[in-house]
C-alpha cells in the first residue's frame, strides 16, 4: 500500500508545472557564441566529387563545421571543427560572394567533377529557402576558388589535412 500511494505522488510531482508546448528564447549573440538549439538559421554545404570517386563535404552552420571524406570504398568522418569568430566571420563572407541566388544552377560534370554549393536560408514557404548551384572544377571562378583555398586552410589547421578539392 505505502508503495502504490508513492508511486502515485512520484508520478503526479512529475506533472507539476508541465504545460504542454514550450518556447526558445533567442537573444542576440555573435558569431563563435555557442547556442546549439537555434537550428533554423543560415546553412551552407560545399561539396567536391572527383571523376574518380574522391568526394569532400563541408557542412557550415554559425560558427560550426563538420567535414567528412569518401571515396569509392570508404568514407570518413573528420568530426566537428568550431571556428573562432574571425574564422566565422570570414568563411560567411567568402559564402556570401558566391551570390548563390543569382548564379545559373549549373549541372554535375562527370567527365571533370563538380562542386556542389547549397544554402539554405530562414524563410520561405516551408520555413526556409534552399538555393542550390553545381560548378564545374574545369572552370570554377575565383569565388569558389577562394572559398575553397580558406576551407582548405581552416581543415589544415584543426585536422592536420589538407583537401584536394
Amino acid at each position: 500500500m505505502r508503495h502504490a500511494l508513492l508511486i502515485c505522488l512520484l508520478i503526479s510531482s512529475l506533472f507539476v508545472g508541465c504545460k504542454a508546448g514550450g518556447e526558445y528564447a533567442q537573444g542576440a549573440r555573435e558569431p563563435g557564441d555557442v547556442d546549439r538549439g537555434e537550428v533554423n538559421g543560415r546553412m551552407f554545404d560545399f561539396v567536391s566529387n572527383k571523376p574518380e570517386g574522391d568526394d569532400w563535404q563541408i557542412r557550415i552552420r554559425d560558427n560550426s563545421m563538420s567535414v567528412g571524406y569518401g571515396n569509392a570504398d570508404t568514407s570518413e568522418d573528420l568530426g566537428t571543427i568550431n571556428l573562432d569568430k574571425k574564422e566565422t566571420k570570414k568563411v560567411w563572407k567568402l559564402i556570401d560572394a558566391l551570390d548563390l541566388e543569382n548564379r545559373k544552377k549549373g549541372k554535375r560534370d562527370e567527365d571533370e567533377g563538380w562542386v556542389q554549393l547549397r544554402i539554405r536560408e530562414p524563410g520561405g514557404d516551408e520555413g526556409h529557402d534552399v538555393i542550390e548551384v553545381y560548378v564545374s572544377r574545369a572552370n570554377a571562378d575565383e569565388e569558389v576558388t577562394d572559398l575553397a583555398e580558406y576551407l582548405r586552410t581552416i581543415v589544415g589547421k584543426y585536422r592536420k589535412e589538407k583537401p584536394n578539392f
